[in-house]
């Protein structure tokens, strides 16, 4: 008989072929693993946000360019692994103070898609609504 060519690609015992894209993908190899996502990524929820206070016509052009400098500590802060309430609640006040409607958009974005950032949400918004 003679010797047959494979076809395809052999990598042995737990190895691992890929073919095609994939950035920004999760590629584990092993048995029983465990995959947990430790960062977040709050950019989609943030450009959410954006857009509103730029579509807001009760804000005037300066103000909007501070709101959003507001929200960029807010994020910054949030995607850090112990987000500061204490601050967070301060730069909600502040936002609070110049955009109402923006604070209420900006709570309710965050609460829902991630669940750790969710409960440091919901503990500044209840916070903000005892001492209103």
């Amino acid at each position: 008989m003679a010797n047959k060519k494979k076809s395809g690609l052999s990598t042995g015992d737990g190895g691992i072929v890929i073919g095609g894209n994939v950035i920004g993908s999760n590629v584990v190899q092993g048995n029983n693993n465990i995959v947990t996502n430790q960062t977040i990524n709050l950019n989609q929820f943030f450009q959410t946000i954006y857009q509103k206070v730029d579509e807001n016509p009760k804000l005037t052009p300066s103000d909007k360019e501070v709101v959003k400098a507001e929200l960029a500590d807010v994020k910054t802060a949030l995607e850090s692994k112990q987000p500061d309430e204490t601050f967070l609640e301060r730069k909600f006040r502040v936002l609070k103070s110049m955009a109402p409607d923006i604070v209420d958009v900006a709570m309710e974005t965050l609460k829902n898609p991630i669940s750790g950032v969710a409960e440091v949400i919901k503990k500044v918004a209840n916070k903000m609504k005892e001492s209103s």
